[in-house]
Protein backbone atom coordinates (compact mmCIF):
# COMPACT_ATOMS: atom_id res chain seq x y z
CA UNK A 1 0.00 0.00 0.00
CA UNK A 2 2.97 2.29 0.83
CA UNK A 3 4.33 1.84 -2.27
CA UNK A 4 1.31 2.47 -4.23
CA UNK A 5 0.48 5.61 -2.51
CA UNK A 6 3.96 6.59 -3.43
CA UNK A 7 3.48 6.12 -6.95
CA UNK A 8 0.26 8.05 -6.75
CA UNK A 9 2.74 10.88 -5.12
CA UNK A 10 4.79 11.22 -7.81
CA UNK A 11 2.83 10.27 -10.77
CA UNK A 12 -0.25 12.67 -10.16
CA UNK A 13 2.17 15.63 -9.84
CA UNK A 14 4.14 14.80 -13.09
CA UNK A 15 1.27 14.57 -15.47
CA UNK A 16 -0.13 18.21 -13.83
CA UNK A 17 3.49 19.30 -14.82
CA UNK A 18 3.16 17.44 -18.19
CA UNK A 19 -0.16 18.52 -18.59
CA UNK A 20 0.62 22.48 -18.06
CA UNK A 21 3.93 22.46 -19.95
CA UNK A 22 1.79 20.91 -23.13
CA UNK A 23 -1.01 23.50 -22.63
CA UNK A 24 0.82 26.37 -21.96
CA UNK A 25 3.62 25.71 -25.16
CA UNK A 26 1.43 24.05 -27.51
CA UNK A 27 -2.43 24.29 -27.14
CA UNK A 28 -3.27 27.54 -25.01
CA UNK A 29 -1.21 30.46 -27.65
CA UNK A 30 -2.48 29.33 -30.39
CA UNK A 31 -6.52 29.63 -29.16
CA UNK A 32 -5.42 32.83 -27.85
CA UNK A 33 -3.24 34.29 -30.82
CA UNK A 34 -5.19 32.20 -33.65
CA UNK A 35 -8.69 32.36 -33.37
CA UNK A 36 -10.53 31.88 -36.18
CA UNK A 37 -12.76 34.86 -37.73
CA UNK A 38 -15.90 34.89 -39.69
CA UNK A 39 -15.64 33.54 -43.24
CA UNK A 40 -16.93 35.96 -45.22
CA UNK A 41 -16.31 36.43 -48.98
CA UNK A 42 -15.79 40.31 -50.82
CA UNK A 43 -19.13 39.87 -52.15
CA UNK A 44 -20.59 39.28 -48.23
CA UNK A 45 -18.85 42.28 -46.92
CA UNK A 46 -20.06 44.48 -50.01
CA UNK A 47 -23.50 43.11 -49.65
CA UNK A 48 -23.23 44.07 -45.49
CA UNK A 49 -22.07 47.73 -46.86
CA UNK A 50 -24.60 48.27 -48.83
CA UNK A 51 -27.39 46.78 -46.18
CA UNK A 52 -26.39 49.77 -43.71
CA UNK A 53 -25.90 52.29 -46.26
CA UNK A 54 -29.09 54.48 -46.29
CA UNK A 55 -29.64 57.11 -49.50
CA UNK A 56 -27.31 59.87 -49.23
CA UNK A 57 -24.73 57.61 -47.15
CA UNK A 58 -21.52 56.32 -48.93
CA UNK A 59 -18.52 54.11 -47.97
CA UNK A 60 -14.75 54.98 -48.59
CA UNK A 61 -11.55 52.86 -47.60
CA UNK A 62 -8.23 53.91 -47.05
CA UNK A 63 -5.42 51.54 -45.74
CA UNK A 64 -3.27 53.20 -42.82
CA UNK A 65 -0.01 51.66 -40.94
CA UNK A 66 -1.44 50.32 -37.92
CA UNK A 67 0.36 48.31 -35.41
CA UNK A 68 3.38 46.73 -35.82
CA UNK A 69 3.28 48.54 -39.14
CA UNK A 70 1.24 46.23 -40.96
CA UNK A 71 -1.69 47.30 -43.20
CA UNK A 72 -4.85 48.44 -41.80
CA UNK A 73 -8.10 48.38 -44.06
CA UNK A 74 -10.64 51.15 -42.53
CA UNK A 75 -13.89 51.39 -44.00
CA UNK A 76 -15.78 55.22 -43.21
CA UNK A 77 -19.50 55.37 -43.27
CA UNK A 78 -20.40 58.93 -44.48
CA UNK A 79 -23.51 60.58 -43.47
CA UNK A 80 -24.96 64.18 -44.36
CA UNK A 81 -25.35 66.36 -41.48
CA UNK A 82 -23.27 63.65 -39.18
CA UNK A 83 -22.63 65.06 -35.57
CA UNK A 84 -19.22 63.10 -35.28
CA UNK A 85 -17.52 59.85 -35.55
CA UNK A 86 -18.24 56.35 -34.01
CA UNK A 87 -15.10 54.15 -34.02
CA UNK A 88 -16.69 50.27 -34.31
CA UNK A 89 -14.43 48.11 -32.43
CA UNK A 90 -15.36 44.46 -32.32
CA UNK A 91 -15.12 41.40 -30.15
CA UNK A 92 -12.64 38.47 -29.76
CA UNK A 93 -12.65 35.86 -33.12
CA UNK A 94 -14.99 38.54 -35.31
CA UNK A 95 -14.22 41.05 -37.74
CA UNK A 96 -14.99 44.50 -38.54
CA UNK A 97 -18.86 42.88 -40.05
CA UNK A 98 -19.91 40.97 -37.32
CA UNK A 99 -21.12 44.16 -35.15
CA UNK A 100 -21.58 46.65 -38.26
CA UNK A 101 -25.29 46.80 -37.12
CA UNK A 102 -24.51 48.72 -34.71
CA UNK A 103 -24.44 51.65 -36.62
CA UNK A 104 -28.41 51.66 -37.17
CA UNK A 105 -28.21 52.56 -33.93
CA UNK A 106 -26.17 55.83 -34.18
CA UNK A 107 -27.80 57.57 -37.04
CA UNK A 108 -26.46 60.50 -36.31
CA UNK A 109 -22.89 59.48 -36.66
CA UNK A 110 -20.65 58.46 -39.35
CA UNK A 111 -19.10 55.14 -38.92
CA UNK A 112 -15.69 53.62 -38.73
CA UNK A 113 -15.28 49.88 -38.95
CA UNK A 114 -11.79 47.72 -39.37
CA UNK A 115 -10.84 44.40 -38.26
CA UNK A 116 -7.77 44.16 -35.80
CA UNK A 117 -4.63 43.30 -37.81
CA UNK A 118 -6.25 43.18 -40.95
CA UNK A 119 -7.01 39.32 -40.11
CA UNK A 120 -10.09 39.18 -42.17
CA UNK A 121 -7.32 39.73 -44.80
CA UNK A 122 -4.19 38.66 -43.53
CA UNK A 123 -5.27 35.85 -41.76
CA UNK A 124 -1.97 34.51 -40.68
CA UNK A 125 -1.52 37.49 -38.36
CA UNK A 126 -1.54 36.54 -35.27
CA UNK A 127 -4.57 38.30 -32.53
CA UNK A 128 -2.46 39.81 -29.81
CA UNK A 129 -5.90 40.54 -27.51
CA UNK A 130 -4.73 44.02 -27.14
CA UNK A 131 -1.29 44.33 -27.63
CA UNK A 132 -0.65 45.83 -30.80
CA UNK A 133 -4.83 46.47 -31.44
CA UNK A 134 -4.87 49.06 -29.04
CA UNK A 135 -2.26 50.91 -31.69
CA UNK A 136 -4.55 50.25 -34.95
CA UNK A 137 -7.17 52.01 -32.88
CA UNK A 138 -4.95 54.96 -32.44
CA UNK A 139 -3.86 54.75 -35.54
CA UNK A 140 -7.40 55.28 -37.08
CA UNK A 141 -8.51 58.01 -34.23
CA UNK A 142 -5.60 59.69 -35.43
CA UNK A 143 -6.48 59.43 -38.98
CA UNK A 144 -9.80 60.85 -38.15
CA UNK A 145 -8.47 63.90 -36.65
CA UNK A 146 -5.96 64.09 -39.76
CA UNK A 147 -8.99 64.31 -41.76
CA UNK A 148 -10.35 67.30 -39.67
CA UNK A 149 -12.60 65.25 -37.42
CA UNK A 150 -12.48 67.41 -33.62
CA UNK A 151 -10.79 64.98 -31.10
CA UNK A 152 -14.47 66.07 -29.07
CA UNK A 153 -16.53 63.96 -32.05
CA UNK A 154 -14.74 60.72 -31.85
CA UNK A 155 -16.88 58.31 -29.86
CA UNK A 156 -15.13 54.34 -29.12
CA UNK A 157 -17.98 51.83 -29.26
CA UNK A 158 -16.42 48.42 -28.28
CA UNK A 159 -17.41 45.62 -27.07
CA UNK A 160 -15.86 41.96 -24.82
CA UNK A 161 -12.32 42.29 -26.75
CA UNK A 162 -13.00 45.96 -28.20
CA UNK A 163 -14.21 47.64 -25.37
CA UNK A 164 -10.58 45.99 -23.41
CA UNK A 165 -9.20 47.82 -26.73
CA UNK A 166 -10.69 51.05 -26.49
CA UNK A 167 -9.71 51.68 -22.88
CA UNK A 168 -5.94 50.57 -23.90
CA UNK A 169 -6.06 53.15 -27.00
CA UNK A 170 -7.52 56.15 -25.26
CA UNK A 171 -4.46 55.66 -22.65
CA UNK A 172 -2.19 56.09 -25.66
CA UNK A 173 -4.10 58.98 -27.30
CA UNK A 174 -5.04 60.96 -24.18
CA UNK A 175 -1.55 62.66 -24.18
CA UNK A 176 -2.98 64.71 -26.98
CA UNK A 177 -6.60 65.28 -24.96
CA UNK A 178 -9.62 63.13 -24.39
CA UNK A 179 -12.29 62.18 -26.92
CA UNK A 180 -15.92 62.44 -27.03
CA UNK A 181 -16.80 59.32 -25.33
CA UNK A 182 -16.23 55.67 -25.20
CA UNK A 183 -19.45 53.38 -24.95
CA UNK A 184 -18.45 50.30 -23.71
CA UNK A 185 -20.00 46.28 -23.45
CA UNK A 186 -18.02 43.88 -20.74
CA UNK A 187 -14.65 44.92 -21.03
CA UNK A 188 -11.93 42.36 -19.94
CA UNK A 189 -10.06 43.79 -17.20
CA UNK A 190 -6.48 42.31 -17.99
CA UNK A 191 -5.04 40.04 -20.37
CA UNK A 192 -4.10 36.95 -17.59
CA UNK A 193 -7.91 37.40 -16.70
CA UNK A 194 -8.93 37.11 -20.14
CA UNK A 195 -7.09 33.55 -20.50
CA UNK A 196 -8.06 32.51 -17.32
CA UNK A 197 -11.78 33.37 -17.86
CA UNK A 198 -11.13 31.54 -21.76
CA UNK A 199 -9.69 28.58 -20.13
CA UNK A 200 -11.76 28.33 -17.38
CA UNK A 201 -15.31 28.11 -19.92
CA UNK A 202 -13.56 24.83 -20.88
CA UNK A 203 -12.69 23.40 -18.28
CA UNK A 204 -15.01 24.90 -15.59
CA UNK A 205 -14.05 24.55 -11.88
CA UNK A 206 -10.46 21.90 -13.00
CA UNK A 207 -9.25 25.57 -14.42
CA UNK A 208 -7.11 25.62 -11.53
CA UNK A 209 -5.36 23.07 -12.69
CA UNK A 210 -3.71 24.61 -15.38
CA UNK A 211 -2.71 28.01 -13.75
CA UNK A 212 0.84 27.64 -14.53
CA UNK A 213 0.27 26.47 -17.87
CA UNK A 214 -2.00 29.98 -18.62
CA UNK A 215 1.21 32.16 -17.13
CA UNK A 216 3.34 30.08 -19.65
CA UNK A 217 0.97 29.97 -22.19
CA UNK A 218 0.85 34.08 -21.95
CA UNK A 219 4.73 34.33 -22.36
CA UNK A 220 4.49 32.30 -25.54
CA UNK A 221 2.08 34.41 -27.04
CA UNK A 222 3.69 37.30 -26.26
CA UNK A 223 6.92 36.15 -27.74
CA UNK A 224 5.66 34.95 -31.05
CA UNK A 225 3.23 38.10 -30.98
CA UNK A 226 5.89 40.30 -30.09
CA UNK A 227 4.34 42.06 -27.27
CA UNK A 228 4.42 42.04 -23.13
CA UNK A 229 1.04 40.48 -22.37
CA UNK A 230 1.49 42.13 -18.59
CA UNK A 231 0.90 45.50 -20.66
CA UNK A 232 -2.60 44.48 -21.98
CA UNK A 233 -4.39 45.86 -18.68
CA UNK A 234 -7.63 47.78 -19.42
CA UNK A 235 -8.27 48.00 -15.77
CA UNK A 236 -4.66 49.17 -15.57
CA UNK A 237 -5.41 52.19 -18.65
CA UNK A 238 -8.71 53.28 -17.08
CA UNK A 239 -7.18 54.63 -14.34
CA UNK A 240 -6.50 58.34 -15.34
CA UNK A 241 -8.48 58.11 -18.26
CA UNK A 242 -10.44 61.87 -19.04
CA UNK A 243 -12.58 60.71 -21.88
CA UNK A 244 -16.25 60.19 -20.71
CA UNK A 245 -16.81 56.72 -20.35
CA UNK A 246 -19.72 54.89 -20.01
CA UNK A 247 -19.94 50.88 -19.08
CA UNK A 248 -22.56 48.14 -19.96
CA UNK A 249 -22.18 44.41 -18.56
CA UNK A 250 -24.49 41.50 -17.18
CA UNK A 251 -24.65 40.07 -14.40
CA UNK A 252 -24.95 36.75 -15.60
CA UNK A 253 -21.65 37.01 -18.03
CA UNK A 254 -19.42 33.96 -17.60
CA UNK A 255 -17.12 35.25 -20.46
CA UNK A 256 -15.71 38.81 -19.15
CA UNK A 257 -17.29 38.29 -15.07
CA UNK A 258 -18.70 40.51 -13.87
CA UNK A 259 -16.14 41.42 -11.06
CA UNK A 260 -13.33 42.86 -13.72
CA UNK A 261 -15.87 45.15 -15.31
CA UNK A 262 -16.86 46.31 -11.41
CA UNK A 263 -13.24 46.93 -11.13
CA UNK A 264 -12.85 49.72 -14.23
CA UNK A 265 -16.41 50.95 -12.69
CA UNK A 266 -14.14 52.02 -9.57
CA UNK A 267 -12.54 55.14 -11.86
CA UNK A 268 -15.78 55.64 -14.34
CA UNK A 269 -18.97 55.01 -12.51
CA UNK A 270 -21.48 55.42 -15.22
CA UNK A 271 -22.20 51.66 -15.51
CA UNK A 272 -25.24 49.78 -16.24
CA UNK A 273 -25.96 46.41 -14.55
CA UNK A 274 -28.27 44.41 -16.88
CA UNK A 275 -29.55 41.56 -14.59
CA UNK A 276 -29.45 38.00 -16.12
CA UNK A 277 -27.47 38.80 -19.15
CA UNK A 278 -24.84 37.05 -20.57
CA UNK A 279 -21.96 37.25 -22.57
CA UNK A 280 -22.89 40.09 -25.64
CA UNK A 281 -26.75 39.99 -23.85
CA UNK A 282 -26.55 43.38 -21.85
CA UNK A 283 -26.87 45.87 -25.47
CA UNK A 284 -30.05 43.49 -26.20
CA UNK A 285 -31.78 43.67 -22.87
CA UNK A 286 -31.04 46.79 -21.58
CA UNK A 287 -34.02 48.67 -20.32
CA UNK A 288 -35.12 50.54 -23.68
CA UNK A 289 -32.44 49.43 -25.76
CA UNK A 290 -28.93 49.77 -26.27
CA UNK A 291 -29.93 53.15 -28.84
CA UNK A 292 -31.29 54.89 -26.26
CA UNK A 293 -28.65 53.59 -23.12
CA UNK A 294 -26.29 55.54 -25.84
CA UNK A 295 -28.10 58.41 -26.74
CA UNK A 296 -28.38 59.70 -22.94
CA UNK A 297 -24.84 59.35 -22.49
CA UNK A 298 -24.27 61.00 -25.88
CA UNK A 299 -26.72 63.93 -24.95
CA UNK A 300 -25.08 64.51 -21.64
CA UNK A 301 -21.12 64.63 -23.53
CA UNK A 302 -22.97 67.53 -25.89
CA UNK A 303 -22.38 65.00 -29.15
CA UNK A 304 -26.11 64.86 -30.07
CA UNK A 305 -29.02 67.26 -28.36
CA UNK A 306 -31.83 65.29 -27.00
CA UNK A 307 -32.27 61.67 -27.06
CA UNK A 308 -34.97 60.11 -29.07
CA UNK A 309 -37.61 59.32 -26.93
Amino acid sequence: MNRFLLSICITVPAVLVLLNLLAGWAILPPMLLDAPLPARTEAERSALRARYCPPGCAWTSETLPGGEGRPLTAWWLHRPASRGVAVLLHGFGDDAWGGVSRVKDLPELDAVTFTFRNRDLEPRTPSTLGGWEREDTAAVVRHLVDQGVPRNRIVLVGTSQGAGVALLALERLEGQGPLGGALLESPFDSLQEAARNHVQGTLRTAEWLLRPGERLALLRAGRLGHFRPADVSPLEASRHLRTPIALLAGDADDITPIHGVRAIASFHPDFTLVHGARHMEAGVLVPGGWRAWAELRLAKWGILGSPTP
